[in-house]
């Protein structure tokens, strides 16, 4: 195992599981935990040397929620709405800017393309940019936004209005107290409580030439690539999910009881957490063969997406069925691992969103 990876998974297992409980509770952003997190050096690795400790970082995430998926949400939002839209796309003068201090944690990104009527299908976004001098202005609305409560960076989709020509898409960079720009008021969620997210406000706020991702209008391109990178990102999480939920199952049904038998000594029991281990390993085997070797299909993203977000709700849900009134109480993080798994259906695409792209080669003739 590598040594950052193992650092990791002793740090979630000693600490973050007390944490995620009272953070659950208080809703609030945990401050000392994502620091820890970037002092151990949880993106430094992904970033020195290209993609080649992308299945390290992919580990973390998944041992990370273990214990606390809401923490794995505020760092894999970092990474794949923040460090990688510049480390992919930026001009050296952007990434020159920006990337030190996204790297350290000094500075939080957040990308907004999500609205209330579109979600995330970038054609039907009502965002627009309008060419003015000196750069472009932008005004609309959107909605759910990760991270926008605590960053300070934000990269915008928006499309471009072109005059008696064919509208295009941008990818535009604001910074947080820039005129006409607004932060609403953090959402109160049912899961993933201590991911800070927050609906934005845009009136007419001015973004400089320099200020467009990559130096150019390559909004669709740069939208498919950001959207892909967190769904591998979320089905780590949610792979994550069902084995702490597994986990935690075993220990319960593994006890003695005063009656005689143990719970594991149930065939059916035996049955259930074995059909439950075998979609754990074909989901991580499904993350493994897409990264390995189809990191930039949007099928074969979608595909492991849907199947391991689907499957941690199913498997969450199916334990809770297992250990009975035990798994209904707080104190044993399973019913909050049930809450928190339903949001890897819904944020990075939705579940019916991944079918359509799935589907669409045999729609297209």
């Amino acid at each position: 195992m590598n040594e950052l990876v193992e650092k990791i998974e002793k740090y979630s297992n000693e600490v973050l599981v007390g944490a995620a409980r009272y953070y659950d509770q208080v809703e609030e952003f945990p401050e000392e935990q994502v620091k820890k997190l970037f002092d151990l050096g949880f993106f430094q690795s992904l970033y020195a040397e290209s993609n080649t400790h992308y299945q390290h970082y992919l580990s973390n995430l998944r041992l990370v929620s273990h214990h606390f998926p809401a923490l794995a949400s505020i760092m894999l939002t970092q990474e794949s709405h923040a460090l990688y839209p510049f480390t992919k796309f930026g001009t050296s003068e952007q990434q020159a800017r920006y990337l030190p201090e996204l790297l350290l944690g000094n500075q939080f990104g957040s990308f907004a393309l999500n609205e209330e009527h579109s979600g995330s299908d970038i054609t039907e976004m009502l965002t627009v940019a309008e060419k003015v001098a000196g750069g472009w202005q932008l005004t609309g609305e959107k909605q759910y936004i990760s991270n926008a409560p605590v960053a300070s960076l934000f990269l915008i989709a928006a499309r471009v209005i072109n005059r008696g020509q064919e509208d295009t898409y941008g990818v535009f960079i604001v910074k947080q107290g820039a005129k006409g720009f607004e932060v609403g008021k953090p959402e109160d969620k049912m899961g993933i409580r201590a991911l800070p997210v927050a609906n934005i406000k845009m009136t007419n706020v001015f973004v400089s030439e320099d200020e467009v991702l990559g130096g150019c209008l390559n909004g669709e391109e740069q939208v498919n690539a950001i959207l892909n990178r967190n769904r591998l990102a979320v089905t780590a999480q949610a792979i994550g999910i069902s084995e702490g939920a597994m986990k935690r199952a075993l220990g319960y049904v593994s006890r003695k009881r005063n009656i005689g038998k143990r719970l594991i000594d149930l065939q059916n029991t035996q049955f259930k957490l074995a059909e439950i281990e075998t979609k754990l390993y074909a989901d991580n085997a499904l993350l493994n063969q897409v990264v390995t070797t189809h990191q930039d299909d949007d099928r074969f993203i979608a595909m492991a997406k849907l199947s391991a977000s689907n499957h941690a709700i199913d498997i969450t849900e199916t334990i809770i069925s297992l250990v009975g009134g035990y798994g209904y109480m707080k104190n044993n993080d399973i019913e909050r691992l049930i809450r928190d798994a339903k949001i890897t259906a819904i944020y990075g695409s939705s579940s019916n969103r991944l079918r359509k792209i799935i589907a669409e080669p045999w729609t297209a003739c």
